[in-house]
């Protein structure tokens, strides 16, 4: 295994071990997804930290606000990447007022949106972005009517944030969703995901579904298949790796060093979202060689937009099983 690729997962490793000491009593889902966030901003985890900004949260949203929940833990370890938290967190906030006033419904999706635009968008330029959110979103909810809720208002803000034209990137999701649906993927809610991932690159249609595709069938012959739920990740692959057969073999390889760790075995973790976690560290590897100009590919000006997807991707999914499974432990 690369020597940089071997020393995210042992931090990965190691974060999740501070996690079940430091954050006992969040779900254990949740925990493995921080500990994976941490590694994609090379950060270990700070316990002492989280729980101010934990503590913080409470203090500045009631008790049914959509920032608590499900989604505030992984809120807490987003926040804990900025250098001044609290007035990242404000304007978290002041921009989800703002998309509540454009039309979008309260949801726990929403807060993340709002992170979206407040991440990667000057301020100055937020009215603008949410607008665009929401034609990107209008545009999905035309296509897809039963499809499309709430959960598509991220991807639709991580859109926004790029300079893609709406008709047009709309009618190229709609093409990838065709294709892929062609080649044997079910309709649904994941595959509309991946097709919003995959409209944020660059090749045609066709390259670049070719290979989500080809990365599919061959995560699946090396005994690591994706389930539907990790389609996101499996589009974010697509879009920075020209190279299936090595880009899943170091997938391969980090399922297999990880599979005896603490936490990581088959006791601690579903297959499918260790799969997820692999996926994402060796994305996580390839588009810090992409930045550092190792790995050519062509990206332009998409880069960002790759690696907000990239978190957000991993963040969503995070955010649908734990919700799943609490619904199921009250039912």
């Amino acid at each position: 295994m690369n020597i940089m690729l071997k020393q995210k997962v042992d931090l990965m490793v190691e974060n999740y071990k501070e996690f079940k000491t430091g954050f006992k009593w969040e779900a254990n889902l949740v925990k493995h997804f921080g500990a994976m966030v941490h590694v994609t901003n090379d950060k270990r985890v700070d316990i002492d930290k989280l729980r101010e900004i934990k503590r913080f949260i409470k203090e500045e949203t009631s008790w049914t606000s959509y920032f608590r929940g499900t989604g505030e833990f992984l809120i807490v370890n987003l926040l804990a990447f900025e250098d001044d938290y609290k007035a990242f967190f404000e304007n978290m906030l002041n921009a989800y007022e703002k998309m509540r006033e454009a039309g979008f419904k309260r949801s726990p999706q929403l807060p993340l949106a709002a992170y979206t635009i407040v991440k990667q968008v000057p301020i100055g330029e937020w009215d603008y972005r949410i607008q665009r959110t929401k034609k990107f979103y209008e545009k999905m909810k035309e296509n897809h009517y039963w499809l499309t809720s709430s959960d598509d208002y991220v991807f639709a803000a991580v859109l926004a944030t790029t300079d893609l034209e709406i008709e047009a990137t709309s009618r190229k999701i709609e093409e990838c969703y065709s294709f892929l649906n062609k080649e044997g993927f079910y309709k649904g809610n994941d595959l509309q995901t991946l097709s919003h991932i995959l409209a944020i690159g660059e090749e045609g249609v066709e390259e670049k579904c070719s290979k989500a595709v080809n990365l599919y069938r061959s995560l699946k012959e090396a005994n690591c298949k994706l389930q539907y739920t990790g389609l996101a990740t499996l589009g974010l692959l697509a879009l920075i790796t020209n190279d299936i057969n090595g880009t899943v073999s170091e997938i391969k390889e980090v399922f297999d060093y990880i599979s005896d760790k603490d936490g990581y075995g088959f006791w601690g973790i579903d297959k499918n979202t260790k799969v997820i976690l692999c996926a994402t560290l060796v994305s996580d590897y390839y588009v810090d060689e992409i930045k550092k100009g190792v790995i050519q590919i062509t990206l332009s000006n998409s880069i960002n937009a790759i690696i907000i997807a990239q978190q957000q991707a991993a963040v969503a999914v995070a955010c649908a099983t734990s919700a799943a499974a609490a619904s199921s432990a009250s039912s």
